[in-house]
């Protein structure tokens, strides 16, 4: 198989994935309604407790995170399949801009998790409780269970999604900037820099080095489009106040005894006993 010949293959396989993705979405829409989660929620106004508001500086990261990454998806698929003529120029030029965009939001992120006086990271480490609560998460949202385990601000499954979400920014960032070929570094090229001194000496050369990465480049953009279509929808269809408060649209509304205990709870999921972890009612946000 031939270069060309992959490349049809790889656009042939994510756009059938895709079309079942969406099946799939509607599919689940459909039993919110059979189930009746849709008019408890959307009619009844019956939509999840929280005990605290996100905090506002992950929010902006959030917001200004999510338009760059719309635009690089927009620009990235017009590079690869430009549907109108005379584009391709700008429309680098707005893929490179967003790309540092979300570069420096990355990395403010990890900082904000890590470093800062409200560092979250221990919020998306998956403990022991978190483990034993994935059948019963599983269950909630496949509609075989109205009861939805909460153990700690985020479920498993969010954590897992975020977690990997960190993980294909890294490499979307790195295997992006080696698609760049302007020799403004020292006379060399970012893909020099990056994979055409390694790569390119185990494959042949620096510009089959360059076609690797793009390769993973094209395939990591249809898995973030796949998996940014499920979290869109979820976020929209799930918890709506959060949603709405996460993009300054609507305060969320707080009960600091939502999940039977005050604002000061820190559990993370982490188990450092030998009972067994309890699973308080089921009102955790998406």
């Amino acid at each position: 198989m031939n270069l060309v010949q992959f490349n049809i293959w790889l656009d042939t396989v994510f756009t059938i994935i895709y079309v079942c993705v969406w099946l799939f979405l509607a599919w689940h829409f459909s039993m919110s309604i059979i189930k009746g989660r849709f008019r408890k929620s959307f009619i009844e106004g019956h939509w999840p407790e929280h005990d605290s508001r996100p905090p506002g500086l992950p929010k902006f990261i959030h917001a200004q995170h999510m338009f760059m990454m719309i635009l690089l998806g927009i620009s990235g698929m017009y590079i690869r399949f430009p549907y109108f003529s005379g584009g391709r120029i700008a429309m680098r030029y707005i893929h490179y801009f967003a790309m540092i965009v979300v570069t420096i939001n990355l990395v403010w992120r990890v900082w904000y998790a890590f470093y800062s006086k409200a560092r979250d990271y221990k919020e998306f480490a998956i403990g022991k409780k978190d483990v034993a609560s994935l059948g019963g998460i599983l269950k909630y949202y496949g509609y075989l269970s109205n009861e939805k385990p909460h153990v700690a601000k985020y479920n498993v499954a969010q954590k897992a999604v975020y977690d990997i979400f960190l993980l294909m920014m890294v490499l979307m960032a790195f295997t992006g900037f080696a698609l760049v070929t302007k020799q403004f570094i020292f006379g060399y090229s970012p893909r020099d820099l990056l994979v055409g001194w390694w790569l390119g000496a185990l494959v042949g050369s620096t510009d089959l080095a360059g076609w690797y990465a793009r390769m993973l480049h094209y395939v990591l953009n249809w898995v973030f489009i796949i998996m940014t279509t499920m979290h869109v929808y979820l976020s929209a269809t799930i918890d709506i106040p959060c949603t709405l408060d996460f993009f300054g649209l609507k305060e969320l509304p707080v009960n600091p005894d939502a999940y039977g205990h005050g604002p000061g709870h820190d559990d993370h999921g982490d188990s450092d006993h030998n009972t067994p972890p309890t699973f308080p009612a089921p009102v955790q946000h998406y």
